[in-house]
Order: C-alpha cells, then sequence, then structure tokens
C-alpha cells in the first residue's frame, strides 16, 4: 500500500468567451418567444449567463470526441431508479463529473467544479424571429407557417473551474461500496488513516490534461444548427495552488469602449496578490485585439506569470500538469 505524496491541492482556472450573436443555454417558452437564461442584479439589471451544468454537457462531449469512453447514466433503469454504471477508473466522466447511485448510496461528488459562464454586460432584450413552415407537414406552402422568436445576445462572459487534484483518479468507499475488489490499473492509497483505489499517477495526469484540451475546444449548447458559438476562452487564468479556491471566480470585469474590450485589471491584479504565497504556477492566455488595453493587461499579468496566446497557455497548462504527480 502507497501513502499519499500530498502534491498541489488545486488547479484555478478563470476564463472569459465571446458569443457575437446567440443564446447558448436557453431557459424556457413564453408564448412563442424562447427565453434566455439572465440573473437579475440587485439593480434590476438582467446579465444572460450559461449554466454550470450545460458547461459540463459540453465538457464531456469534448471529452468523448477526443477518444475517451464515456458512462451511460441510465445503465440500469428501475422505476424511478437510475443507476450508473459505478467505474470511475474506467469512465473519465465519472472520474471528473461524479455520480449518484441511488439503489447502493454510492455517491461521487465531482473534483471538477463549473461555474455557471455570466455575462459581463447586460441583456439588452434582443430577438432573432423564424418561422416554421407548414410544408413539412404535408401543407401547401401558401398555407404559411408558425413565427417564432429567440432571444439572443452578444456578450463576454466570464467562467471559473476548480479541480481537486487530490481527488482526480482517487475513489473512497462511499464512492464504490466495496474496496476488497482492486480493478486493473487502480492500488490501494491510504491518506488520513483511511482507505482509498488511486489510478496510476500517469492516468490521473492524462486525465486532467484532456480537460484542459477539451477546454480549449470548447463549443456546443442549444440551436447550434442557426445560433453555432465558440465558446474556447479568447482570455485564460490557470492558477496550480496549494490549497484549494476559486481564485478568479470574482475577479474578471471588463468595460466596452470603442468598440473593444477593457480588462478591469484592478481585481484581477487583487486576487493575484492575495494568492500569491499558494501559487506553485501562474500562467495567463490572451488572444490578440481582444482587449482595447492589450499592453497595458501584458505589461501588468507579466509580473505574475507568462503571457502566451490561449492555445499556447492550454499547452503549457498541460505540461505543468504532467509534473504535479512526480514533482
Amino acid at each position: 500500500m502507497r501513502s499519499d505524496r500530498a502534491p498541489s491541492k488545486a488547479i484555478a482556472i478563470g476564463y472569459l468567451v465571446k458569443v457575437s450573436a446567440g443564446n447558448v443555454n436557453a431557459s424556457h417558452v413564453e408564448g412563442n418567444v424562447m427565453v434566455t437564461k439572465k440573473v437579475t442584479l440587485p439593480d434590476g439589471t438582467t446579465l444572460p449567463y450559461i449554466s454550470g451544468q450545460a458547461l459540463r454537457r459540453m465538457l464531456r462531449d469534448r471529452l468523448e470526441e477526443l477518444g475517451f469512453s464515456l458512462s451511460d447514466p441510465f445503465a440500469q433503469v428501475s422505476g424511478q431508479e437510475v443507476t450508473p454504471p459505478v467505474r470511475p477508473w474506467e469512465f473519465i466522466d465519472e472520474d471528473l463529473f461524479g455520480y449518484l447511485d441511488p439503489s447502493g448510496g454510492r455517491r461521487r461528488t465531482s473534483p471538477v467544479r463549473v461555474s455557471a459562464a455570466v455575462g459581463l454586460f447586460q441583456f439588452q432584450g434582443d430577438r432573432d424571429l423564424g418561422t416554421r413552415s407548414f410544408e413539412r407537414f404535408g401543407r401547401a406552402m401558401e398555407a404559411g407557417g408558425n413565427m417564432f422568436e429567440t432571444e439572443l445576445y452578444s456578450n463576454l462572459f466570464k467562467g471559473c473551474i476548480l479541480v481537486e487534484l487530490d481527488r482526480i483518479g482517487v475513489f473512497g468507499d462511499s464512492e464504490l461500496g466495496d474496496l476488497e475488489n482492486i480493478p486493473e490499473g487502480t492500488s490501494r492509497l491510504e491518506r488520513n488513516g483511511r482507505q482509498y483505489l488511486a489510478m496510476a499517477e500517469n492516468q490521473r495526469a492524462q486525465r486532467l490534461q484532456a480537460l484542459l484540451e477539451a477546454l480549449g475546444i470548447l463549443w456546443g449548447g442549444g440551436r447550434t444548427a442557426r445560433m453555432l458559438s465558440d465558446l474556447s476562452p479568447r482570455f485564460l487564468a490557470y492558477m496550480r495552488l496549494k490549497v484549494k479556491h476559486p481564485v478568479f471566480l470574482e475577479s474578471l470585469q471588463a468595460s466596452y469602449e470603442d468598440g473593444l474590450f477593457q480588462l478591469n485589471l484592478e481585481p484581477l491584479v487583487n486576487a493575484l496578490e492575495k494568492f500569491r504565497e499558494q501559487q506553485e504556477t501562474t500562467l495567463f492566455g490572451l488572444e490578440p485585439g481582444l482587449f482595447g488595453n492589450e499592453a497595458e493587461v501584458r505589461e501588468e499579468l507579466q509580473k505574475y506569470g507568462q503571457v502566451l496566446r490561449v492555445h499556447e497557455a492550454i499547452a503549457r497548462a498541460k505540461e505543468d500538469a504532467s509534473k504535479i504527480w512526480t514533482s
């Protein structure tokens, strides 16, 4: 039985995505209007948002496209009871995003915590007009069709991901039940007097790298046939930490001036300073042309870590992930 080496505790990621015109994650239908999800601020203004559940679904989809097998959450259905496979060493989504087995009381809380992606600018009430033609129902084109509307927005969304590194690829008795039978590819791990099953460290690193790659190619949501949106980050802040904390959750703010976004550096720098002693690796990804104050952003952030293009930052983050359990 091996003991835990107590590597870094977490990775915190803050990111910004741009939606030029879309309704990525709709709420409900009011009459003939598909309403976007919105949150109301204390002053009454509303901001569109993309739910964490929708983002997790998109990340799962991208992981499948990267070649990983996903679990079937409806592997067993008995009345109202749905039982997943509960083989997190086999299925990456059960490991990263957790599961609930009501039949056996086995539950894994997601070690990958995902915030909603919240728009930085208020919803303006724009709508897209569409028509459902009666032709498809065997009627003549002259019969017309049903008109419908979809709320849409153009916005910059902020999101945050917190990854609990000590839980990726590590499974306890409350998650698996019986720990007597050791699945192939796992070994016993002792931590704080309790026993766990753990995957090989290179496999744990591979799963973290896959999550980072999935974030870099993120897209999805509803209405992609006519409102396709690229949800890959245009700005990325990555920090490997000695503690678990969503460092960037409330630190990304921006304004809009002269046709360009302006990143508000004060809250971001404050967060970086606050966790300077807890950080082990910090780097940033920035797409050229996103911010009107790009030169100032680069100059300020270079004091805390490398500033690269987003795809370069994700590649560097994947390299960093490969060292977590071996350094």
